[in-house]
């Protein structure tokens, strides 16, 4: 894959602040989705909360989603909300009249994980009552006032336990459940709710959780393509990963970002010595960075100190050469913000926020 590079001396914008200036209008950058408003809010985030204990993961599962629904969904044609017929209800596991995410049985017809007394081939071994799917994700793509489709996370787990072992889920095994999963997914939607019909296209994707990586939350493994009219999905692998920056994976899948986020940190630290640590997460996407996020988390600093480090992640921000890839950074002294910055795909320029 060809990879776009520029030259770490090309000068970047200078700090935005909140009076509103606008980063270079001709700079061709990845939208951003936007909110359908009035915006919805739903009952469902508390069950995320509930199954899924990392911030980071609910995060990534969630943004993860919406950047796989590009191709599908474009930022320029849509606007979104999240869980509009997903809700808790429908969800909750402890509910035997639906519980998606319960077990499949009698009281429970619509459960997508097995059912108690089915056995499970994991492909290394065969376990009674496999929990598989963890939780669902759903986000909804409007144009005005209609639903224009539809983009389901299924969240499973890479491995399940029975008497105390662990079984790790075969690649295979775990392509076969997705797809069926899916399709009974799909099928559940479009009979039960009046408005997600077959016109309504829906991608779904599965995120599969990473329980032996320290260096890793997990991420997405495969997508199926719903069109209008379709009774059955388009599927196709995807191979991505979040990894920790700085770690010994990141290192080995990243080496050239890797080597220019060392340099980075050290221009920063040079500013900053003591008490100041820069950190952050890394988006693979079948093998390539997709997305850098960082945190430079400084303690007991002075406002003039502070300054002089947002600075310097101005001036540096250059060493990043690859435009593939999009930029977050985020400087946090005392736990609180005091400024934000990004750099969107195919663009050099760093739009940067100072809250001071």
């Amino acid at each position: 894959m060809r990879r776009n590079r520029i030259l770490p001396s090309v000068a970047l914008a200078g700090i935005l602040v909140l009076s509103g200036c606008q980063a270079d209008s001709t700079t061709a950058v990845q939208a951003e989705y936007e909110a359908a408003q009035p915006f919805v809010n739903s009952d469902t985030p508390a069950k995320h909360v509930g199954l899924l204990n990392s911030e980071d993961v609910r995060f990534e599962a969630e943004r993860g989603l919406m950047d796989l629904s590009r191709q599908y969904f474009p930022p320029s044609d849509v606007t979104f909300r999240t869980h509009t017929f997903l809700d808790f209800d429908e969800l909750d596991a402890t509910d035997g009249s639906r519980g998606l995410l319960g077990t499949l049985r009698d009281d429970n017809p619509n459960g997508l994980n097995p059912n108690n007394n089915e056995s499970f081939d994991t492909g290394n071994g065969v376990v009674q009552g496999a929990i598989i799917l963890v939780d669902v994700y759903e986000v909804d793509w409007y144009r005005a006032d209609s639903l224009a489709g539809i983009s389901l996370s299924l969240v499973v787990n890479d491995s399940v336990t029975q008497n105390g072992e662990s079984h790790k889920i075969g690649d295979e095994q775990l392509r076969s459940y997705i797809e069926v999963t899916s399709n009974k997914l799909v099928t559940y939607m479009r009979e039960r709710f009046n408005e997600v019909s077959s016109r309504i296209p829906i991608l779904v994707a599965a995120y599969e959780l990473d329980s032996g990586d320290a260096a890793s939350n997990g991420g997405y493994v495969m997508e199926g393509w719903y069109p209008q009219g379709s009774t059955g999905g388009k599927f196709t692998a995807v191979k991505e990963t979040t990894l920790t920056v700085p770690s010994s994976a990141f290192t080995e899948q990243a080496g050239q970002l890797a080597q220019e986020f060392n340099t980075f940190k050290d221009d920063v630290r040079s500013v900053l010595a003591d008490n100041t640590f820069v950190t952050g997460t890394c988006r693979m996407l079948n093998g390539e960075p997709s997305r850098l996020d960082l945190t430079i988390t400084t303690h007991g600093k002075m406002l003039s100190e502070v300054m002089a480090a947002a600075q310097k992640v101005e001036s540096s921000f250059g060493t990043f050469t690859d435009t593939d890839v999009e930029y977050h950074v985020t400087i946090i002294n005392n736990d609180q913000p005091y400024a934000m910055g990004r750099r969107m795909a195919r663009s050099t320029t760093l739009e940067f926020v100072s809250a001071a």
